[in-house]
């Protein structure tokens, strides 16, 4: 993906609107904690920007959002609905205080006064009216709330003060029958922690299994429940309804997500590479000379170089032919762009014979043939996941997320 990979790394929406539509994913995360009316709850903010980093480096677009007041927050899930279009999943993460009244849930924003039930429609924002944007556009939807779950209005003196208190009417079950999965941090009427570290019991769970190789859904929650029983003695039960179509894994196929890891002492890190293909200096060289500065006239055969197939971008697996079309297309926009590699960025991490992990970060701007101006630029930070094939390296998997 040369520049072509770039284009995902550089510029992570623009090469989401150019793939096709079966393989784009998105994701909103919300984490409300410092609420104005009550005590701040500890870890939301936490849970919602672990989670979102999570969900960008096995392939997911992610709209985050913390502390959102309901305006914050009507506006972030209009971005979502735009971003949904033509997308295969959708999918909504939300961590703070959450609420059922008359059979019916809502997402508490971080401005609310809800001293009386009749302020609700006001204040609050209905999930269910956020599920339905979701199962109208994406043939995907799945829904996971990590929410305190207690009914202010049932004692009348305004909101918990935090996701430990007594939940006295849980959360409701959703008409959710269009291909969706929805996940609640614990069971009906129950209690839902919000944890003593830096996450509550439910997102540590989710960030520790989401990301297993060919995992489902179903396989990944049966993982959560019982890291969840354990974190809580029992006192907090995961769970889940849905209408699922099809199976659905986060990291399809047992491919795994390119992921950044400690790397080895240089040593055994330069072993290990010469054992494969030579040495670091040939990564180096496949990033400067290919993945960066790939011939503009030659895509198809730079991609042919430079991925394996299938090749797993952004979480989903593609062959050759569909890796050219994603290509061509994206950088036809274009009158000319610019990659660069940022010094000292690239890290090399082997993965036994023939396999490597590489992070590094670049600088990219990309000149619209029409305007003829600057359409991006910025900074992003590239995962390559690397294997041996015919004495050279290539490319099995590929992620990116844009720095600030």
């Amino acid at each position: 993906m040369g520049r072509i990979v770039l284009i995902a790394t550089a510029i992570v929406a623009l090469f989401a609107a150019e793939a096709s539509a079966q393989s784009r994913r998105v994701a909103l995360v919300l984490g409300n904690a410092a609420y104005e009316s009550t005590a701040p709850l500890a870890n939301p903010v936490n849970d919602a920007a672990d989670l979102a980093a999570k969900l960008r480096a096995v392939g997911f677009e992610v709209i985050e959002g913390k502390n959102l007041g309901k305006r914050e927050l009507e506006r972030a899930v209009g971005e979502f609905a735009d971003a949904l279009t033509g997308a295969s999943v959708g999918m909504l993460f939300y961590a703070g205080h959450g609420i059922q009244v008359d059979g019916r849930n809502y997402i508490v924003p971080t401005d609310a006064r809800l001293d009386a039930a009749v302020k609700l429609q006001l204040e609050a924002v209905p999930i269910d009216e956020i599920l339905d944007i979701m199962e109208q556009q994406a043939t995907t939807s799945l829904v996971f709330l990590d929410a305190c779950r207690n009914n202010p209005f049932a004692r009348g003196n305004g909101l918990a003060t935090d996701r430990s208190a007594k939940a006295l009417g849980g959360l409701a079950q959703f008409d959710a029958s269009r291909g969706s999965f929805i996940a609640f941090s614990t069971s009906p009427g129950a209690v839902a922690l919000d944890g003593s570290g830096r996450n509550s019991p439910f997102a540590a769970a989710l960030l520790s299994h989401i990301a297993t190789p060919g995992q489902s859904i179903n396989d990944l929650m049966i993982a959560v429940r019982r890291d969840v029983i354990a974190a809580t003695s029992g006192q907090q039960r995961p769970w889940e309804q849905g209408s699922l179509l099809e199976r659905f894994a986060f990291v399809p196929d047992g491919s795994a997500p390119p992921a950044a890891a400690p790397a080895p002492a240089p040593e055994t890190q330069v072993a290990a590479l010469e054992r494969s293909v030579g040495d670091s200096t040939s990564i180096e060289a496949l990033v400067r000379d290919d993945y960066l500065a790939p011939n503009p006239a030659a895509l198809a055969e730079t991609v042919q170089r430079l991925y394996a197939s299938p090749a797993t971008i952004f979480g989903t697996p593609y062959e050759t032919p569909a890796i050219v079309a994603m290509k061509t297309t994206f950088f036809a926009q274009f009158a000319s762009w610019t990659l660069a590699l940022e010094p000292g960025t690239l890290t090399v991490t082997p993965r036994g014979e023939g396999r490597a992990d590489i992070v590094f970060d670049m600088r990219y701007q990309y000149v619209a043939r029409a305007a003829g101006v600057p359409t991006a630029e910025g900074r992003a930070r590239v995962y390559l996941g690397l294997m041996a094939d015919a004495g050279r390296w290539r490319i099995a998997s590929e992620a990116s997320e844009v720095l600030p």
